[in-house]
């Protein structure tokens, strides 16, 4: 028995001793607290997923251990994303991204980053988006919608929580599948100022997360019009999706957390173990759901594979487009 228990200990231990660089000495992980940085404000999709995973991170990681989340906002996601991309390969220094950190480098000028910047290490979400309406609009369904737009081409305004990522594509995608055309209004600033412009009364209508957009719909501070699910969403049960209304918009975004390359491979390992543990968690399952996400686990060499297959629907999206690098 004391054998037994020795050798859980020694296999408890393993995943958070790890070998300081070339020195062969074993050092603790973590030492200081773990920072993830969110490229998009606070109250966003983003920020929303980041901190309830960094809640339940702390409970698989050693005792007294810390995960902050910092939000380096700027530039449509660009600017916090470039300060993921470098960080440094220590550990200590973790990111938040959606698929446009990787898509970026296509349609945004001036950015240093590829995918080759963002090692993958879970994705723990896969939401899809609502698009919702001022109340001052005077529409309540998606055809009202439509047939406004369609007698004021170019004139209804759709804030976009952020510059060409996955509310830019979910319009483009609806606005082919319903023969309207938004006048994009993108908010650097991310989801949460988005929807704030609708709720205001300053933007006609928003594509919203469903962790961003549901408190909203709950208080009735805008009109949902459809959800771009295959099927109806429980949180929302009255909202339709577009495919049922004969509109083929299907959308999804994941959400990622990542490393520098060059983080050492223990260390790489162990937070690949915490994910899984995290994303695994009933807690963190019932609080996701809570705030509107739409929890998965994919850890690891699954969550990278996940993460390259869709990357290449966006690089044929980003073609069909004609999508060229832009301001």
């Amino acid at each position: 028995m004391k054998h037994l228990v020795f050798g859980l200990i020694v296999a408890l231990c393993s995943a958070i001793i790890l070998f300081a660089g070339g020195t062969g000495e074993k050092v603790a992980y973590p030492q200081k607290p773990i920072e993830i940085v969110v490229p998009y404000g606070a109250g966003g999709g983003q920020d929303v997923f980041t901190r309830i995973t960094a809640k339940y991170m702390v409970k698989y990681l050693p005792p007294n251990s810390k995960v902050v989340v910092n939000n380096v906002t700027g530039g449509g996601g660009v600017v916090g994303a470039t300060a993921i991309a470098t960080q440094k390969p220590d550990g200590y220094q973790l990111g938040s991204i959606v698929p446009f950190q990787l898509t970026d480098q296509f349609i945004v000028k001036g950015v240093t980053y590829t995918e080759k910047n963002f090692v993958i290490l879970g994705v723990g979400s896969s939401d899809a988006h609502f698009l919702v309406a001022k109340l001052q609009l005077g529409v309540k369904t998606m055809q009202d919608l439509i047939a406004l737009m369609k007698s004021k081409p170019g004139e209804i305004t759709m804030a976009l929580g952020g510059s060409w990522n996955s509310h830019d594509f979910f319009r483009m995608k609806l606005e082919k599948a319903a023969g309207i055309q938004f006048k994009r209004l993108p908010v650097a600033q991310g989801g949460a100022a988005a929807l704030a412009l609708v709720v205001g009364g300053n933007a006609d209508t928003s594509s919203q997360s469903i962790s961003e957009a549901l408190a909203a719909i709950e208080a009735k501070q805008v009109i949902p019009l459809g959800v771009s699910q295959e099927e109806r969403t429980p949180l929302a049960p009255n909202v339709p999706t577009f495919k049922e209304m004969g509109i083929n918009c299907v959308h999804a975004q994941w959400r990622a957390i990542t490393c520098p390359p060059g983080t050492p491979q223990e260390i790489q390992d162990t937070l690949i173990k915490v994910l899984d543990k995290t994303f695994s968690d009933p807690g963190w399952i019932e609080e996701s759901k809570k705030a509107g996400l739409n929890p998965i686990n994919l850890t690891g060499q699954k969550a990278r594979e996940y993460v390259a297959a869709d990357f290449e629907v966006y690089k044929s999206l980003i073609k069909e487009f004609n999508l060229k690098p832009m301001d």
